[in-house]
């Protein structure tokens, strides 16, 4: 069983280098111009012929680029080893009724986990409180299973937080698996990005995707740790989720970017 995928980027132009043994991550949670498009997806799908799952990371999408992004999901073949990490609630459900058999999972935007670093240091927090902020959906048996009955959800993307560890062994929820992504948690999403000047995403057909020549470093002294500004996404890296905690057994599918994606 692949128990690691690595991000190979917003196309999959990294999935034919991968080594043995590892999956593939592909996509984008915070932008829709980074999502591959038909072609693009097709290649990496057949690219993974050597029988390595993949993960499509998608983000929060309007009705019109739900629509636009239809060719995408139709050019996952049904017999593909693909899971759909999904962040938006009516792209959940068009998904399930449009494409029944696709594996869909729930997103880190959805997940319910609070990642501000302040949560961490704040002395108005008890230990418990701060675990709970590290908690979400994956932590409601009810919730897991409305969502696999309703739905179809098989997992739940997470990120390791360094005040809340104690995560549910994979599995739980009567199949469902837990994928945890490291180093990078997304800390927030905006809908203006600053690499075009600040206006909407949504308010472009297309994008050169300028975000993909580097990153910002945010400081606030309240914050305790930098924030990494990415295109849209704010990003945090701690000691605490580096990915040399990868071996922990409850970690039982890894995420793990060498880069910001």
């Amino acid at each position: 069983m692949i128990r690691e995928y690595r991000y190979a980027g917003p196309d999959g132009a990294g999935v034919p280098a991968l080594p043995p043994g590892v999956g593939a991550a592909v996509g984008s949670e915070y932008c829709v111009h980074l999502l591959p498009g038909a072609p693009e997806m097709a290649r990496a799908v057949a690219a993974t012929s050597r029988r390595i799952p993949l993960i499509l990371l998608t983000p929060y999408f309007r009705d019109a680029e739900l629509k636009r992004t239809i060719p995408l999901f139709r050019a996952i073949p049904e017999n593909a080893d693909v899971t759909v990490a999904v962040n938006d609630w009516g792209t959940l459900l068009s998904l399930r009724v449009l494409f029944p058999r696709m594996t869909l999972s729930i997103g880190r935007l959805l997940s319910g986990q609070k990642r501000c670093p302040r949560i961490g240091g704040s002395s108005r927090l008890t230990p418990e409180g701060r675990a709970w902020h590290g908690q979400g959906l994956h932590a409601s048996p009810r919730g897991r299973e409305f969502l696999e009955r309703e739905y179809g959800v098989r997992g739940f993307h997470l990120d390791r937080l360094p005040w809340s560890e104690d995560l549910p062994p994979a599995g739980a929820g009567k199949g469902a698996d837990l994928f945890i992504h490291e180093p990078f948690a997304i800390v927030t999403v905006s809908d203006g990005c600053p690499w075009i000047g600040g206006t909407s995403s949504a308010a472009v057909a297309s994008c050169p995707r300028p975000c993909r020549k580097g990153a910002v470093r945010l400081r606030e002294p309240s914050l305790g740790e930098d924030l990494l500004l990415k295109g849209k996404a704010r990003f945090v890296r701690t000691a605490e989720n580096a990915s040399s905690h990868s071996s922990t057994p409850d970690a039982k599918k890894l995420v793990v970017y060498d880069d910001l994606p």
